[in-house]
């Protein structure tokens, strides 16, 4: 009997320190993810190719691909071109026999080329970006029976403004 008591004086502190579980403390904290969206576009674009040039009148295209980000309005604008005294509403290629020679062409921002395609109010391109590149197509003409230019190789650089 006297075993017995002791074992229950000695079993609940005994079997105390055996369930006696470890504590764990933890603390919490958070912090802020910040990132700013800005406006950017880039342009990308093929040539305007007209080929050969035999007196008949030329139409060729060529495309202007803006990527901008999403929901980003901008205007695109083309301006007259390297040649001297070209204008945005009469354009010019140089070269031919002597390398100074004209070529005269348009650009027009419409399937029936009747809107001239500038650099300014009126005449530029505008649009909204959304999630996709958008793609505007130039339509370029040489008009028939221009017999100013002689005969060899004609080329002209366009310059795009994307504004935005």
């Amino acid at each position: 009997m006297k075993l017995a008591k002791l074992l229950l004086i000695l079993l609940p502190p005994i079997s105390f320190f055996y369930s006696c579980e470890l504590f764990s403390a933890t603390a919490t904290g958070s912090f802020l993810v910040t990132a700013t969206v800005l406006n950017t576009c880039t342009v990308a674009t093929t040539p305007l190719v007209f080929g050969n040039y035999t007196s008949a009148q030329v139409d060729q295209t060529n495309t202007v691909t803006v990527t901008c980000t999403v929901g980003t309005g901008y205007t695109l604008g083309l301006d007259a071109g390297a040649a001297s005294g070209a204008t945005v509403t009469t354009r010019a290629m140089t070269g031919g026999g002597s390398g100074t020679d004209t070529l005269p062409y348009f650009l027009y921002s419409d399937a029936g080329r009747t809107t001239n395609w500038g650099n300014s109010s009126g005449t530029w391109v505008s649009n909204t970006a959304t999630l996709t590149p958008t793609i505007h197509t130039v339509y370029g003409r040489i008009l028939a029976s221009i017999t100013s230019a002689s005969v060899g190789a004609y080329t002209d650089t366009i310059n795009i403004t994307v504004t935005y």
